[in-house]
């Protein structure tokens, strides 16, 4: 009784230490990526991304129903509890695992492995980093961690821990499908320590039954979507067609083991993250455990691998940028089998010596906490304003960057209810069938006059969507489609010609065609289409400041394309203050933020040349 009470307390300190420790780094509001959107898809139940993750949806929506500050800054702090959660749980798991490998092993030395592997775990940068702000992966984390230990316990013909096992596995697949890979690993598991290895009916009436439960709260998305929320992706209660595209991911098909290049260089990306989880020595423990579990429980080491192999399965072929998060399983599995190595360490070890161990996480946390520390990253939020700030009223802004504009305003205009007169347009997402009906929903004025080019258009996109290989056989189809798309883009700006239309830069010249004939005017982030020579547009500095804050001494792939970004925008619209306007002192305010954002200088000589004396 007294080891057991001594384990609860245990558990709740890491669950309770970790969660302060998130909270304290965690951005105070919007990140980039798919943050904005996960968040106003929470606060209005709505359907996100492919795979529309119900789940996740369902208990945000209900989070957000609590009385917070904000619905990011609830949605954050889930994040925060989610993932000091999963760290709980796998210290419980590890602590159940270790009594299993070592019976003999004393109460103090067994919880003393499982604290060191479950916050070695728990300080992980790629498991920190889902804590920075709201994402699915949190939910995914704890769910993995309870199916594991439940898995463990079911070994022994546990019907109680069968049917939990069964209930959380199903519940990562309604949060996230490539779950299924991890199945061959789990069901090893869970058969291989069963006296004999038989299965009998009553052994899967406690298993399949409960693991039902969560793939079929798929059948939400098309009720709400049905409802029509703002936020919509999919539109997946169209058709079953649709629903099952959605649910699949099919568009994201396309980068899955379609680029052996992407292999190489994801399992180079997963030894580097394992290696910061592990703190390089780390690996010597894995190694010490994998020998000891081939020495006397292949069964249980074999089962790991299968979950790891499973996770790389899916992972190491999967071309998109930011994948780190889809090795979080085998980063957790290396962390259990990390402890396992640490056995040998604990039995050399006397009393309260064992209680060492514990300094590995504290060491990884204070190694990682400069990198993790996002206490200051107000830059997605300020952006997003900074661009909007520039954009004059009922105004059309279309643009592809997803990861820190796009994203974002849909979170601010849906869920703060910012700028509810600006319609944006994704323009790479009008390449999907959903996207058209959705803008006619959302901005149906906006939309109207180009119902003909769209009526053009549809059909092409639906064709390609239905069977992307048949469509692309065809060699006059891409060129007939591309045209039909660029011809539904001008549309859009012709039919609206008492709305002012922006563009973001990357799409000057990237679809051959698109906007032939206007002048395009730098202004903020982004550039005001005319054919009026008397627009002078002047820019904005609202919210630089804070957008410097926040990526001042980051050097992460999205920081730095943001700050390649601001600062091309601010020394565009600099160039044009002075030749345009003769605005000499505007180049004078904009070589502050400059040079914060290039201590190089770079950009300030380059753009001293371009202007002369």
């Amino acid at each position: 009784m007294i080891q057991m009470r001594a384990l609860k307390y245990t558990t709740g300190a890491l669950a309770l230490a970790t969660f302060l420790v998130y909270v304290f780094t965690q951005a105070p509001g919007l990140y980039y990526t798919d943050t904005g959107e996960l968040a106003a898809a929470a606060h209005v139940w709505g359907v996100p991304h492919p795979t529309g993750y119900p789940l996740f949806t369902l208990l945000a929506h209900v989070w957000t129903l609590l009385p917070w500050p904000s619905t990011i800054v609830g949605l954050n702090l889930f994040a925060a509890v989610l993932m000091s959660g999963a760290a709980a749980t796998l210290l419980r798991t590890i602590h159940g695992l270790v009594r299993v490998v070592a019976p003999s092993l004393n109460p103090q030395g067994s919880v003393a492995v499982a604290v060191a592997g479950a916050g070695l775990f728990a300080v992980a940068p790629t498991v920190w980093a889902q804590t920075t702000a709201i994402e699915v992966y949190g939910l995914q984390t704890l769910l993995m961690s309870l199916t594991l230990l439940f898995t463990l316990k079911a070994r022994t013909g546990d019907a109680r821990a069968t049917a939990l096992s069964g209930l959380f596995f199903g519940s990562m697949l309604a949060n996230h499908l490539s779950s299924v890979f991890l199945a061959p690993g789990l069901l090893w598991l869970w058969w291989s320590g069963r006296p004999g290895r038989t299965l009998q009916m009553r052994d899967l009436r406690w298993l399949l039954p409960p693991a039902v439960l969560g793939p079929s709260l798929y059948a939400l998305l098309p009720l709400r979507s049905a409802a029509l929320p703002p936020i919509n992706w999919g539109m997946v209660h169209r058709s079953w067609e649709a629903f099952l595209y959605h649910v699949k991911g099919t568009q994201f098909g396309v980068w899955m083991f379609s680029d052996d290049q992407a292999m190489t260089e994801n399992a180079s990306l997963f030894l580097t993250l394992s290696t910061d989880a592990l703190l390089i020595v780390g690996w010597l423990a894995v190694a010490g455990g994998l020998v000891a579990l081939l020495r006397q429980h292949r069964a249980l080491l074999s089962g790991l691998l299968m979950i790891l192999a499973g996770n790389l399965a899916i992972s190491l072929g999967y071309a998109i940028p930011d994948i780190d998060a889809y090795f979080l399983p085998s980063i957790l599995i290396l962390c259990v089998l990390c402890a396992v190595g640490l056995i040998p360490v604990v039995r050399r070890l006397n009393g309260a010596f064992v209680w060492w161990l514990t300094v590995i996480p504290i060491v990884a946390c204070a190694l990682n906490l400069g990198k993790m520390d996002h206490r200051d990253h107000v830059a997605v939020d300020a952006y997003t304003r900074w661009s909007l700030a520039n954009v004059e009223p009922h105004a059309i802004v279309i643009t592809r960057q997803w990861d820190f504009l796009c994203s974002a305003f849909w979170y601010l205009q849906t869920v703060e209810g910012f700028r509810p007169d600006v319609a944006m347009i994704d323009k790479e997402l009008l390449r999907r069938t959903w996207y058209l009906p959705y803008l006619q929903q959302r901005y149906p004025e906006v939309m109207q006059g180009a119902s003909q080019a769209v009526a053009d258009y549809a059909p092409w996109v639906a064709s390609f969507e239905h069977d992307a290989d048949a469509f692309m056989a065809d060699r006059r189809n891409p060129a007939e489609i591309q045209q039909r798309f660029v011809a539904l883009l001008n549309a859009i700006v012709e039919a609206n010609p008492d709305r002012p239309v922006y563009l973001t830069p990357e799409l000057i010249g990237e679809e051959q065609g698109f906007a032939a004939g206007y002048d395009a005017l730098p202004v903020g982030p982004l550039l005001r289409l005319t054919r009026d020579p008397s627009v002078h547009p002047v820019t904005k500095l609202d919210h630089v400041d804070q957008i410097v804050l926040g990526l001042e001494g980051r050097s992460e792939r999205l920081d730095e394309a943001l700050r390649s970004s601001v600062l091309t925008a601010l020394a565009t619209t600099a160039l044009y203050a002075v030749q345009a306007n003769n605005d000499r002192a505007y180049l004078e305010r904009v070589l502050v933020p400059i040079r914060q954002l290039d201590p190089s200088g770079r950009f300030e000589r380059t753009l001293r040349g371009r202007v002369g004396p």
